[in-house]
């Protein structure tokens, strides 16, 4: 898998060729992240990819099936073997959730990503 690579606002890279784009376990890093940044019916050519982060964000949410939700995305990338380890952090209050995953590549590296989820709305 290659795929270009995102810069700190997930804009493309351009200007280095090569340079720009990602491979091996670096690509799929990038691509359990986009997953976890990808907000459910937002892309009109596919409006069943992404999670849908704003029916999460109540008083109280349905944790088992955001854990679902976010494991479903998470095996749609193409080199992820294993979910090793998965827990939300939640704050009722501020209806923020910290996200935090650790998972096997198909180059048997062990990788981890984390996402912060609030309502920006």
């Amino acid at each position: 898998m290659i795929v270009r690579q995102l810069d700190n606002n997930h804009d493309w890279m351009f200007g280095y060729g090569l340079g720009n784009y990602l491979d091996g376990s670096e690509a799929i890093a990038q691509c359990v992240k986009t997953k976890l940044l990808a907000l459910k019916r937002d892309w009109f050519l596919n409006r069943d990819d992404g999670i849908a982060w704003f029916d999460y964000l109540t008083k109280k949410p349905n944790t088992k099936q955001l854990e679902i939700d976010v494991r479903t995305e998470i095996f749609k990338v193409a080199g992820v073997i294993n979910i090793d380890s998965f827990d939300i952090l939640l704050d009722t209050d501020t209806r923020e959730f910290l996200i935090q995953i650790t998972y096997t590549d198909k180059f048997n590296k062990t990788n981890e990503a984390s996402f912060n989820v609030k309502d920006n709305r």
